[in-house]
């Protein structure tokens, strides 16, 4: 909705995606906006999928991470999410985390979009920023 309340976005084990709207003290029965990911629930098959707002519109986008590494953003259009955006690539290391990492997205910077952060295996994580059409370079931020 972009209403600031958190929705609940489920992936089934069939592949399907839908979603559920919270009405402030329950979400709604969902409806379904997209399917054919059932080869993206384990996350070592296909890839990964993730949701975060990437755009800053308060709506959660799909991010698609697939198994040989690239990062396409599928943008939220309250019905919907649209065919797709190739915004990074190069992260097939890093789907199922196994190998060099993982990729987490959420806001760092404070400006409602999404960034990338990067957590390597050695516990490094570094922030790409969101400068609206792809993720910068990055930079270190912290060990854990």
């Amino acid at each position: 909705y972009g209403d600031g309340r958190a929705d609940m976005i489920v992936h089934t084990g069939d592949g399907n995606v839908e979603v559920r709207f919270n009405h402030g003290t329950y979400w709604d029965q969902g409806t379904h906006w997209s399917g054919g990911w059932g080869r993206f629930v384990t996350w070592k098959d296909l890839g990964r999928l993730y949701f975060a707002d990437v755009d800053g519109d308060g709506r959660a986008d799909m991010i698609v991470h697939t198994g040989d590494g690239n990062v396409e953003v599928r943008f939220n259009h309250g019905t919907y999410w649209d065919q797709g955006t190739h915004w990074s690539g190069g992260w097939g290391r890093f789907v199922d985390g196994s190998d060099l990492g993982s990729l987490e997205f959420g806001d760092a910077t404070g400006d409602g979009k999404a960034d990338l952060l990067v957590r390597t295996k050695d516990g490094k994580v570094a922030l790409r920023t969101n400068h609206g059409t792809y993720w910068d370079q990055g930079k270190f931020m912290i060990t854990l």
